[in-house]
């Protein structure tokens, strides 16, 4: 037993190495929480306010949900745009 949880520790450990390497666009769900005069809106990510551009070109709601993207994954946050309308639940 103790062979294989090794070996499952090695292949974790070997994997989360090669993930770390790997950059990737990662999207998340949110919330419009403000409208900027510039154009832009706030959005929440973790318990903080970010403004972001509409990559979509229509206007969006107070309190619409959204998907927003992170180019490149978590290094960009600076490049991140909203990306989507999320669904409407029935």
């Amino acid at each position: 037993m103790n062979l294989n949880q090794t070996l499952l520790t090695s292949i974790e450990k070997i994997l989360s190495d090669k993930l770390s390497t790997i950059y990737y666009d990662k999207t998340f769900p949110s919330v419009v929480y403000g409208v900027n005069d510039d154009g832009t809106y706030r959005i929440v990510r973790e318990g903080h306010l970010y403004t972001v551009p509409n990559g979509l070109g229509i206007p969006l709601k107070l309190a619409q949900s959204v998907w927003v993207t992170i180019p490149g994954g978590n290094k960009n946050l600076k490049d991140m745009y909203i990306s989507a309308i999320r669904g409407t639940q029935k």
